[in-house]
């Protein structure tokens, strides 16, 4: 887990940890909506730190050593804990992100392809014109129109993520998708009458009751795409990302995935491509916005690139401040805050510290891993500054063999999204806004963001 950094300029927004630990009452209660504002300072200072509760431990690994013991050499002791994937599984499935051992090293391999290098190559076009359309909308806005930007790229990934995934049938599914994923996310909390012997497990029972009845309408509709899918001839289904799915094979035998898999993955990929990238731009405007000077360097290298002409695959490459700008914002601003929900099947020492077996398990990156690290400042992930860093200090998408198998499609859609709006338009933070951070399972801003849009 990691916290949008602590103690910072009075102007960006953050979440200041408490200084002692919170009775379980004040944990519960502002869990609900930001679970960062539930662990105290010291979870945020020391190598491990560990917080306990009527529910037993929870180790806060933070040591870059101790979180790729977790995440990579004794992997197989930290599988993810059974209550937090009941109820990812009740709206995901089970699918990469909630499902261990054999089933998901099978999904693993089937799914590979789709998003290697060469795939993301074939994505590339349709992210940038699907950028390019919604701009359009923009572009016949009054000057210096007052947009909630939070809204409009969560807007905007949702169409371009559709249209990777379903290409022509990508206009229906993107309303029901944003439906269904808003009435989902909403009935994902947990309070204090969730802990109570008789009452708790049925309230949570209803609870993925609620969840299941949510997505049905959507898993209908998901359902009959790749149905129709699996009855084209290959060389008559469009080439999309479902299209690769329904085709995909694993590699070691054993066939491709059933309709219920397949589905299953879609529903991540979503989750994935629309929510994390959409929170992701998000605080990328807000920055740059808050930084002038990065915002001018950055226009500098997008003008001096490309030109005024829309962004190909092949420039980003030569687009290094913009990819500098993204990973930097993730660092403040993590898009899925918390690499929760592990659980250590046999007792094991991490960092010099037992872990016992049973012990839930959490990761994220340490404040003292950074120089200044309340301070926005893109040039920490410069090829010279990130030589030699340790892999386990910066964990955007994960680590180890479970890492994000979309984290390279995200990067690209996120430096393509800023390059194409980057060149055409300054969105100016609107003063006198209370903003809040909401942190579940991705990082967003409690009631939007006010943006002006100015043209460039």
């Amino acid at each position: 887990m990691s916290l949008a950094e602590v103690d910072a300029a009075p102007d960006l927004v953050t979440t200041v940890p408490p200084a002692k630990p919170l009775s379980m009452l004040k944990i519960m209660e502002v869990s609900k909506d930001n679970a960062m504002a539930a662990f105290p300072q010291a979870a945020y200072e020391e190598p491990i730190y560990e917080l306990k509760s009527v529910f037993g431990s929870l180790l806060v690994v933070s040591d870059p050593a101790g979180v790729k013991r977790v995440l990579l050499d004794n992997v197989a002791n930290y599988p993810k804990a059974r209550e937090d994937s009941r109820f990812l599984a009740a709206a995901f499935g089970d699918g990469l992100l909630t499902s261990d051992g054999d089933k998901w090293r099978r999904h693993r391999r089937i799914m590979a392809p789709s998003f290697d290098h060469r795939s993301i190559v074939a994505y590339a076009p349709a992210m940038v014109e699907t950028t390019a359309q919604f701009m359009a909308k923009w572009d016949n806005l009054a000057p210096d129109a007052v947009i909630d930007i939070d809204a409009e790229m969560t807007a905007l990934t949702l169409q371009m993520i559709s249209r990777t995934m379903f290409s022509s049938d990508s206009d229906g599914m993107a309303s029901l998708v944003e439906q269904t994923l808003n009435r989902g996310m909403g009935k994902m909390k947990f309070g204090l009458l969730d802990i109570l012997p008789v009452l708790g497990p049925w309230r949570i029972n209803r609870t993925l009751e609620d969840i299941r009845a949510v997505f049905s309408v959507l898993d209908a509709s998901i359902h009959k795409l790749i149905e129709a899918r699996a009855g084209q001839p290959p060389d008559a289904a469009p080439k999309d990302l479902l299209a690769r799915l329904v085709a995909a094979r694993d590699d070691e035998g054993g066939g491709g995935m059933s309709v219920q898999e397949i589905r299953d993955e879609v529903v991540i990929i979503f989750i994935a491509g629309h929510e994390t990238t959409a929170g992701a731009m998000t605080f990328v405007w807000y920055l740059l916005s808050k930084h002038p000077e990065v915002e001018a360097r950055l226009h500098r290298e997008l003008d001096q690139v490309l030109g005024g002409r829309p962004p190909t695959y092949d420039d980003l490459e030569r687009l290094p401040y913009a990819r500098q700008v993204i990973q930097e914002t993730m660092r403040l601003y993590p898009s899925a805050p918390g690499l929760t929900g592990r659980q250590a099947v046999a007792d094991d020492v991490v960092g010099g510290r037992r872990i016992p077996k049973g012990a839930q398990v959490a990761v994220h990156r340490h404040r003292r891993l950074w120089t200044d690290p309340d301070r926005f400042d893109p040039d920490r992930f410069s090829a010279e500054n990130s030589a030699g860093r340790d892999r386990f200090a910066y964990l955007p998408f994960g680590g180890g063999p479970r890492i994000c198998i979309g984290a390279a499609m995200a990067m690209t859609e996120a430096q393509l999204i800023l390059a194409t709006i980057g060149q055409r338009y300054r969105p100016r933070f609107v003063e006198g806004q209370a903003l809040s951070l909401k942190a579940r399972i991705t990082m967003r801003l409690t009631g939007g963001l006010k943006m002006t849009l100015q043209r460039r």
